[in-house]
């Protein structure tokens, strides 16, 4: 096995945006993609959660079985991310986009796929980028105690309806 490049960092290498309307989940549009509220320096490091947690394995043997083999099932996910308060209402993006329980919409990440020296938030999201899209309701907001000294933050969960874990962004608007 020859040399292997170096490997991809997990700080600052994300972009994580709430969309209004994806017509098709696994071929979004630039358009529709960069048409929603960027969320990535508004949500923390900590307790953040997107994508599939697991897989449920099925098992239903018969009498005859020596064995409960099993076959994988339907996954589980979740969304579930604490977020930032501001001060200025424009900067408090988060806090007024998610206003109450049961608000549809689409939650997108990208990992990568950005120039070196280019801030993933900052880079709108373009033809061929594979980006996760998972279909939800928001649940309630749950504003968080302030335990210790520190940010003013609340919980986001979302309930989630569809997933496209790997999307591929369609050429054109």
């Amino acid at each position: 096995m020859g040399s292997l490049g170096p490997k991809m960092l997990n700080t600052a290498n994300r972009r994580l945006d709430w969309v209004p309307t994806i017509a098709d989940i696994t071929k979004p549009t630039p358009t529709e993609l960069n048409a929603g509220v960027n969320l990535t320096c508004r949500v923390t490091v900590a307790n953040y959660q997107f994508g599939i947690t697991g897989t449920n394995i099925i098992t239903d043997p018969s009498p005859c079985d020596s064995i409960e083999a099993g076959a994988p099932g339907m996954d589980t996910f979740e969304a579930s991310f604490d977020m930032f308060r501001f001060k200025d209402t424009v900067d408090d993006l988060a806090w007024t986009t998610f206003t109450d329980k049961n608000l549809a919409g689409f939650l997108v990440e990208r990992v990568g796929q950005v120039a070196e020296g280019e801030k993933p938030e900052d880079v709108p999201y373009a033809a061929d980028d594979e980006v996760a899209i998972m279909q939800g309701l928001t649940l309630s907001p749950q504003p968080l105690s302030p335990a210790t000294a520190g940010f003013e933050k609340f919980k986001q969960g979302f309930a989630p309806q569809s997933f496209a874990p790997r999307a591929i962004v369609a050429a054109g608007a």
